[in-house]
């Protein structure tokens, strides 16, 4: 049985779905177990991801956290597009069952696009969390805030998979809130900054495939890697896909492989919807091409087919 977390809304119910199909798809060879971290979900909503995971065989747990454990925290960064329930992520070892040794927890602006057997057998016994080198880990900025050495680098925490005995020895919760509430001014990316912070010294990075950002395809960077047809091929066949900035869902998304979600979102309840189904939506997506249809402006991403 592999453990999966995930922590959302009522907002992300659909999103949360997406993420959930496209794992159960690419992985039929596994069972799984998904825990879902939530403030409020509505019953109907509850019923739809427990449905579609008992229809592979797997299941669904759901935990409300007490009130007051986020008492004290903020929203820094993308206030308004992301919600408390992002910090739940920093408090797994205490909300989880104690049973658990170890959970992969996923964002659910995700794609699964392979079996991830080998991301949940990497040997963690060692380090509190596996994770992805962030986009922005050679912002220098970053360590000066944080008050640590940029040879620890900077994870991006969509994608982490947790050896929730280390967090409960070393009580990763604890040092999180006193962190926040010591330091409130070096947090800028929410809990992203907060376990940073707390776990640099602590986790294993593994390869880019195993949580694709957006920003990796941006037009350019191809140009930068040793290799860029191998990096090419890399973008085009993730592990897992991570929508970390526009969305596939908004209607001025450029993401070049923003298709894949409607793959899976064609699987789930919310079928055939689409952010361009209205007129306003396409006049809005036609004004915002213009500058590069013209040539007035550089392509956002990277040409992956060429």
């Amino acid at each position: 049985m592999i453990h999966i977390a995930c922590n959302i809304d009522a907002n992300f119910t659909r999103h949360c779905a997406v993420t959930l199909v496209s794992l159960f798809h690419n992985n039929r060879e596994s069972r799984f177990c998904v825990h879902i971290v939530t403030d409020y979900l509505p019953q109907g909503d509850r019923d739809i991801l427990t449905d579609l995971a008992a229809r592979t065989g797997n299941e669904v747990h759901f935990y409300v956290p007490e009130s007051d454990l986020l008492q004290g925290f903020s929203i820094r960064a993308a206030e308004g597009r992301i919600s408390m329930a992002a910090y739940y992520r920093c408090m797994l070892s205490s909300i989880l069952p104690s049973t658990l040794e170890k959970v992969l927890y996923m964002d659910c602006d995700i794609i699964v696009e392979t079996s991830i057997a080998e991301l949940w057998n990497t040997d963690i016994t060692e380090y509190a969390v596996a994770c992805v080198e962030d986009i922005g880990s050679n912002e220098a900025e970053r360590y000066q805030r944080l008050c640590y050495d940029s040879k620890y680098k900077y994870f991006n925490s969509g994608v982490l998979l947790i050896n929730l005995n280390y967090w409960r020895q070393h009580q990763v919760d604890r040092q999180c809130i006193t962190y926040f509430h010591t330091y409130p001014e070096r947090i800028r990316f929410n809990d992203q900054d907060l376990l940073n912070a707390v776990l640099y010294q602590h986790t294993l990075y593994i390869p880019l495939k195993w949580n694709m950002q957006d920003g990796f395809y941006r037009y350019g960077m191809d140009r930068k890697a040793p290799n860029p047809e191998a990096y090419r091929q890399e973008l085009l066949h993730p592990a897992i896909l991570h929508y970390t900035n526009k969305k596939p869902w908004h209607y001025d998304s450029m993401h070049p492989l923003r298709g894949e979600y409607f793959t899976y979102l064609d699987m789930t309840p919310w079928k055939g919807g689409r952010p361009l189904s209205s007129f306003t939506a396409r006049l809005k997506r036609g004004f915002k091409m213009i500058p590069y249809l013209t040539g007035l402006r550089h392509p956002k991403y990277i040409s992956l087919y060429e």
